[in-house]
């Protein structure tokens, strides 16, 4: 079971890559891991002075744990200050993964509009999700998770948003843009705590945008640190659920929005 930042490191060689199962969501590679892995080829191929600003991620098909993929990348456009390039992640001469990324360098403005406070309290208090072989994704063993609020996976609540600290089980290094990636994607779907039985539930589209990148902060994140998550479903029906959520660093600093699309198959 090798760690989140052994893939990190072997994607930057430019060589042929495969997951081990431990990184493994159903019939697919975790979400997060495959977005992750796809900037780290841009940083290879196209490393940028200006911060990460976004990203929008297309899951585009299943990727296959204990099987090699490649990545290929490709600068959309390189401006003055802001810069788009794409990456892609290819397994069997198919596209799994599609990822825009978008740096932009900062500059002096008189708009100024902070984020609001928050509080979230003990850093690692709630419940926490264990790994259960056959029940959660196998991926769960690589994070830690603690619900503060909202329901579990399959419980039927009547809640619509989850608050709760998440981190890496097992990361030595400070974190960068391409481990929040990953980190941020790795909760539960808001829209299973919703379900009474067990099904299939999957993100379509993702973007996420990085209010403070770990790499423009005066301190840097540490590897083992909690960070607070919240996120809300903002509407669904349809078998198509649009959620929202807001990342931030246990002294209430904001570092990340997210929004995704999901789909979910509760009744076929």
């Amino acid at each position: 079971m090798k760690p989140f930042n052994h893939y990190n490191e072997l994607v930057r060689t430019g060589e042929p890559v495969a997951l081990d199962a431990s990184w493994g969501q159903g019939k697919t590679t975790f979400g997060g891991m495959s977005a992750a892995l796809a900037l780290a080829a841009i940083e290879r191929d196209h490393p940028q002075d200006a911060p990460l600003r976004s990203i929008s991620v297309h899951f585009c098909g299943p990727l296959a744990t204990d099987a090699e993929f490649t990545t290929s990348t490709r600068v959309l456009r390189a401006g003055r200050s802001i810069s788009h390039i794409s990456a892609e992640i290819h397994q069997n001469d198919a596209c799994a993964t599609s990822i825009t990324a978008c740096y932009g360098t900062p500059r002096e403005s008189d708009v100024q509009v902070l984020a609001a406070d928050v509080a979230p309290g003990e850093p690692g208090a709630g419940q926490r999700l264990p790994y259960i072989a056959g029940m959660t994704p196998e991926f769960v063993r690589h994070i830690d998770f603690s619900y503060v609020s909202g329901g579990l996976p399959f419980s039927g609540s009547k809640d619509n948003h989850i608050h709760g600290w998440m981190r890496f089980s097992d990361c030595t290094s400070d974190l960068t843009s391409v481990h929040l990636v990953a980190l941020i994607d790795a909760w539960p779907p808001t829209t299973l705590q919703k379900l009474r039985k067990v099904a299939p539930c999957a993100s379509v589209t993702w973007s996420l945008e990085l209010v403070a990148s770990p790499e423009s902060l005066d301190t840097p994140l540490g590897g083992d640190e909690w960070l607070w998550y919240e996120a809300q479903i903002e509407e669904a029906h349809g078998g198509y659920a649009h959620t929202t959520a807001r990342i931030y660093r246990a002294d209430g600093l904001l570092l990340a929005l997210s929004r995704q699309l999901v789909t979910v198959y509760d009744k076929r």
